[in-house]
């Protein structure tokens, strides 16, 4: 694959980085996470509204905003970390 904004950087298109997406957290005790099946709802610690964090490589990377496109959902970069 080519990198049509900077070919110089062609040698990078095999890199791997490992991406990630935080949309909220919980804590539980083992003893609710065993009873837990399928069809039910964990309720994380922040609204569909706010902001996610985004994690380059396990490092701060950006916030994001959760979108819906083609029938999927997504995450749009509103600011870069730093």
């Amino acid at each position: 694959m080519k990198n049509p904004v900077n070919p110089k950087l062609d040698f990078l298109h095999d890199v791997n980085l490992k991406l990630s997406i935080s949309i909220g957290s919980v804590e539980k005790l083992l003893v609710e996470i065993l009873a837990l099946k399928e069809g039910d709802v964990i309720e994380l610690d922040k609204s569909i509204e706010e902001y996610v964090d985004i994690k380059l490589n396990d490092k701060e990377f950006a916030v994001g905003e959760i979108v819906i496109a083609n029938e999927k959902y997504g995450v749009r970069i509103v600011d870069l970390a730093g």
